[in-house]
């Protein structure tokens, strides 16, 4: 299931204590070589309250999502355990476009940031990895495939080797 990050607006409003909320289910993430599948899911404890005009959103994540290696494709899964702490005036326009006169507060937009602030642009399975061939594309890590380089004297672009940059 989907996860469901709206929390009803009045329950944050009248709790006279932090409201605390436990959400889990899917989250959908595809950012640079991150993604999440169906088995993937997202847990959180989430404590809201307002003080003196601050809406206070503490949020404890744990994410499990698979990345993929930039240079070989191999596939690795992962796990996240984050945890933040945002401040919005609610007085003001805020980033978050969040709103009291609506029904509920999304908080999926606070979701997205610990996930993106955490993530690598580009995932590599390890400093020494070898890659894809070239020419076949097999993965160089697990075999020594025969092929030949290719001379460079026949591409077009050989004369672009000799510039001095």
């Amino acid at each position: 299931m989907k996860l469901n990050s709206k929390i009803k607006t009045i329950d944050i409003v009248n709790s006279p204590v932090p409201l605390v909320v436990n959400l889990s289910g899917k989250f959908e993430i595809s950012y640079a070589n991150h993604f999440t599948e169906d088995q993937d899911l997202v847990n959180l404890i989430s404590e809201l309250y307002i003080d003196d005009s601050i809406l206070n959103i503490n949020i404890n994540l744990e994410l499990s999502y698979k990345s993929e290696c930039g240079r070989c494709l191999s596939k690795k899964a992962n796990k996240m355990k984050k945890s933040r702490l945002f401040k919005l005036n609610i007085d003001v326009e805020n980033d978050y476009e969040i709103n009291f006169d609506r029904e509920y507060v999304d908080i999926e937009p606070f979701i997205s940031e610990i996930i993106i602030d955490n993530l690598d642009r580009l995932y590599i399975c390890s400093n020494k990895c070898k890659g894809l061939c070239g020419i076949c594309g097999s993965n160089m890590n697990k075999i020594k495939c025969n092929c030949e380089e290719k001379n460079l004297k026949e591409s077009p672009f050989s004369s672009l080797s000799q510039l001095d940059l």
